[in-house]
């Protein structure tokens, strides 16, 4: 009798531990199952170290940081927004640290039309070196409801400001603006020395006693 216990304990013991590990293997999903039947959830990939995708039922959201300047150290950020509705009152919303400064260039309510993509700029310019959150929204005002994506895209600053990790177009950029400066400094000493010259000469004129 004990011995038959002894099996029915151990067997029961082995059956939980595969049951375990059958739940610990199943694949993580996002949202509820709710969430997944009526398609109301958002999924959110990277797509490179500059660029964020963020997709739902209502609009397909590309986040993407552009080229920095190195004078002003302002970015530029490009939204891309693919529609799965028609909206004729479309709102963006761009949001970030109270210590960015973000410029929309475009309006703040615009008409979008279903499965035709349309891009949007903003110009950020941070203040206090850190890492940020760049936040887009877009938002489908209807008549009785309105419709939601948002996409979040990561942002690392230095002391100095310059966005991190340092792109090779960023570093041209550096190069050109010093050639520049080396440039116009020295047509600014070019001219300084003509400029001396031609005044030195008409002053020995000038002083040279009448013959």
């Amino acid at each position: 009798m004990k011995k038959i216990l002894s099996i029915l304990i151990l067997l029961t013991i082995f059956v939980s531990s595969s049951y375990s590990l059958v739940k610990a293997q199943e694949p993580a999903t996002t949202g509820t199952p709710e969430d997944t039947a009526t398609g109301d959830y958002t999924l959110e990939t990277t797509v490179d170290e500059n660029t964020t995708r963020a997709t739902n039922k209502y609009f397909d959201l590309t986040l993407s940081e552009g080229l920095q300047s190195p004078l002003d150290k302002s970015i530029t950020y490009t939204l891309t927004i693919v529609p799965h509705i028609d909206s004729s009152k479309t709102q963006i919303i761009w949001d970030s640290s109270s210590t960015i400064k973000i410029k929309p260039r475009h309006k703040e309510l615009v008409s979008v039309t279903k499965d035709v993509e349309s891009t949007y700029k903003a110009t950020i310019k941070p203040t206090v070196g850190g890492e940020y959150k760049i936040t887009a929204s877009v938002v489908s005002w209807q008549y009785d409801t309105n419709y939601t994506n948002t996409v979040n895209n990561s942002l690392t600053l230095s002391s100095g400001l310059v966005s991190q990790p340092v792109t090779p177009e960023y570093t041209i950029l550096v190069v050109i603006e010093i050639l520049i400066l080396i440039g116009v400094s020295g047509l600014a000493v070019w001219g300084g020395l003509e400029l001396s010259k031609k005044v030195l000469k008409k002053t020995k004129v000038w002083l040279t006693p009448p013959r």
